[in-house]
């Protein structure tokens, strides 16, 4: 399944907010330099990619430029899946991870559940991001660390507290933290992100809630496609596909280390 060109232009789009971006040919190559170890903000993307030798003639020229750059990853992301294991010689070899794209369908908004007392709020002082930052050591602590985790949520938060586009929102309910999600609008297509409920308030209905609340946001911004991607193993893909998402497409990440 191929990925709508829409919904391309809106992924990198997005990753613009956030970094520094060089075009050239069929791809983009993205440097955020006040977060360079984070991968998806640092990577290249390639259009109408293959696995035939002009992809692994790119992906050879990415590995050198990021090891020009002092970096020790490089990380490819491909509008389509290898069905291979893939690597370049014995000493450069990708791990491989797959997303799937997921489109709402619009008709079954009216259906979908909220919980009585939920606050939504979008993002607008440093306060709020702080409120991120315990949603994201919550979850993402022990397998990430601290110190990443902070300079990541102060990172993106500096985007959220600007003009270019990428809303963050928190979710209070009781006056307890429950959890985040970003939105993203380009054209007439909505992108759902970085979506994160705490593990104690999960599969209770706060997650369809703030769902909810992000697709009116967007529908009311007249767009048309509302859109989210995740990895194929992640447990959240079914509560997506319980409220109304459905899959479109595929893509796949190729990250190098050394």
């Amino acid at each position: 399944m191929s990925i709508d060109k829409k919904i391309i232009e809106c992924e990198l789009q997005y990753t613009k907010c956030f970094s520094e971006f060089v075009e050239n040919g069929n791809i983009v190559r993205f440097h955020d330099n006040q977060l360079m170890d984070m991968y998806y903000h640092n990577y290249t993307y390639v259009y109408n990619s293959n696995e035939g030798k002009s992809l692994k003639q790119i992906i050879e020229k990415e590995i050198g430029l990021r090891i020009f750059e002092k970096s020790n990853y490089c990380n490819i992301l491909l509008d389509d899946v290898v069905s291979e294991p893939f690597w370049i010689s014995d000493k450069y070899k990708a791990e491989i991870s797959t997303k799937g794209f997921y489109s709402l369908d619009i008709s079954c908004v009216d259906k979908l559940f909220m919980i009585s007392g939920c606050e939504i709020k979008r993002v607008v002082s440093q306060a709020m991001i702080d409120d991120i930052l315990f949603c994201n050591l919550e979850n993402d602590e022990e397998a990430l660390g601290k110190d990443f985790c902070t300079r990541r949520c102060y990172r993106r938060g500096q985007v959220y507290l600007s003009d270019k586009g990428v809303n963050s929102y928190v979710c209070y309910h009781d006056g307890n933290i429950i959890g985040n999600c970003d939105l993203f609008i380009y054209n007439d297509v909505a992108k759902i992100e970085d979506f994160s409920v705490l593990d104690k308030y999960q599969r209770k209905g706060y997650g369809t809630t703030i769902l909810k609340v992000l697709i009116d946001i967007a529908l009311k911004a007249g767009c048309k496609t509302i859109y989210l991607n995740t990895y194929e193993d992640e447990t959240a893909k079914e509560m997506y596909m319980k409220n109304g998402f459905y899959k479109i497409g595929e893509s796949c990440d190729l990250l190098f280390r050394f």
